[in-house]
């Protein structure tokens, strides 16, 4: 089973073009010499510590962030904005039990922020601790009803532990503060084509191949479905577009042969039925 994974509150570079990635790298830095010279001058300036941490955050330069957030928390020990930051460069680094401990104090300081419990639950989850996430992803939502990434982050969270019907009510619940959540989208299809519901799981899986309509993840489990279902036809075109948007993508390589071993018993079939009218 593949699920698109939890929703954090965090920001990152993503995955781009090596010369995108080089100039945004540049423009960090430029951005990191600006603030270090405004913080020559006002060394005090908690909001300066955030902006070169969350810089050396994007930068991907973990020890450097650390220091500019506990540099923050040097001047104002109460901000809880600096704390919530410092746990997601801990999360970054693994460093789960540290997280939580952030995280908590965070929240010890601005408990009605709806983010920082999603960001303890995605932590508590990350650590393999399912009751106290979905505690955290259900208070998010307590404090904001329209935090559509505390939904889809608790479906996700009871999706993982096979508790289908919890999993698709906040699924339900993400899509209908987001129509256009693909990944919510393509995890309920999940659920709804490993447990039978064939006619469900194929409407899900379309909606979200409306919305990413090249993607082979979707392709090959609508395959699926129409094998299932008994469309040989059906299931044939998408295992041709699947193989066509794969290629040269040795990720999918297990599958890509799948397809064509599935390929060639449909062809193989065909022909022995064409020999025996």
């Amino acid at each position: 089973m593949s699920l698109f994974l939890i929703s954090v509150c965090i920001i990152f570079l993503g995955c781009q073009p090596a010369d995108e990635g080089t100039q945004n790298i540049e423009k960090l830095k430029r951005e990191a010499v600006q603030i270090q010279l405004g913080l020559k001058l006002t060394p005090e300036d908690v909001h300066g510590h955030l902006q070169l941490g969350a810089v050396y955050h994007k930068m991907g330069e973990h020890e450097k962030a650390i220091e500019e957030y506990q540099n923050a928390l040097r001047f104002d020990e109460q901000n809880a904005q600096a704390q919530n930051n410092l746990a997601l460069v801990y999360m970054d680094m693994s460093l789960t039990e540290a997280a939580i401990e952030a995280f908590q104090k965070a929240i010890e300081l601005e408990g009605d922020n709806p983010a920082f419990y999603n960001n303890l639950g995605y932590a508590h989850d990350a650590d393999n601790r399912f009751e106290m996430a979905v505690e955290a992803y259900k208070m998010a939502i307590e404090l904001d009803p329209k935090f559509q990434d505390a939904y889809y982050n608790l479906a996700w969270a009871y999706h993982a532990e096979a508790q289908f019907d919890e999993a698709i009510r906040y699924y339900q619940g993400a899509i209908k503060l987001d129509t256009g959540d693909s990944d919510a989208r393509y995890n309920l299809a999940e659920i709804y084509h490993e447990t039978g519901q064939l006619n469900l799981a194929m409407r899900e899986y379309e909606h979200a191949l409306s919305f990413i309509p090249d993607d082979p993840e979707i392709l090959y489990q609508i395959a699926a479905v129409y094998q299932k279902k008994g469309d040989i036809l059906k299931m044939k075109e998408y295992l041709n577009l699947f193989l066509e948007y794969t290629v040269g993508m040795p990720k999918y390589e297990e599958k890509i042969q799948n397809a064509k071993q599935m390929k060639e018993i449909l062809e193989a079939d065909n022909t022995e039925i064409q020999v025996n009218k």
